[in-house]
């Protein structure tokens, strides 16, 4: 047997073929990309979101501490009847309190400050307005391999040779906003 050789719009339709191919791949990673990024949006959210909520009993904490301390200190401040070794016992409770209260501004130990909490969830803000930030990259991209699927098809039907250009635009601006949207290279105004 003798092997066939491809004529030329066999080998142009393979070409387009596989094109197709290699454009559904990349639309496969943008939309894995645009699902995490959508994900990791919503639980960065949820964790600024819990950060802010432990920052908030903290400080409810604490001033119920401060409370507590300053209605003690008035009530040794203003009963006279009772004898100078509760009025102490009273101090020093009032005085564990502030104490305990001003711990709660700061425990780098543990994290769970409150000047440690309020990093956190500027930490997590950040990080989610980042993870949305790549949302339009991603959804543009997606649009645009689709395009370039649909452009080949119709490329593999009719011949024609300037959709194959168009295709293979739309195929690699494409590709570039979904790496973009993975890394944000280049800030484009209008996805921004």
């Amino acid at each position: 047997m003798s092997e066939s050789h491809e004529s030329p719009k066999e080998a142009f339709q393979r070409k387009c073929s596989i094109f197709i191919s290699l454009v559904a791949s990349m639309l496969l990673v943008n939309n894995l990309g645009s699902q995490n990024s959508g994900s990791s949006a919503a639980f960065l959210n949820a964790s600024a979101i819990n950060t802010y909520a432990f920052y908030q009993a903290k400080t409810i904490r604490q001033n119920d501490m401060n409370l507590t301390a300053n209605t003690l200190d008035a009530v040794v401040d203003t009963s006279p009847t009772v004898n100078d070794a509760v009025k102490q016992v009273i101090r020093d409770k009032a005085e564990a309190l502030r104490t305990k209260a001003k711990s709660y501004e700061s425990d780098p130990e543990t994290g769970e400050g409150k000047k440690e909490l309020l990093a956190k969830a500027k930490a997590s803000e950040v990080a989610r307005d980042t993870a949305l930030e790549k949302g339009p990259y991603f959804d543009f991209a997606g649009l645009l391999l689709q395009l370039s699927i649909i452009l080949f098809s119709v490329v593999l039907i009719t011949e024609r040779r300037t959709l194959y250009l168009s295709a293979s635009a739309a195929a690699i601006l494409g590709t570039l906003l979904s790496m973009d949207g993975f890394f944000l290279f280049l800030k484009i105004p209008l996805l921004s």
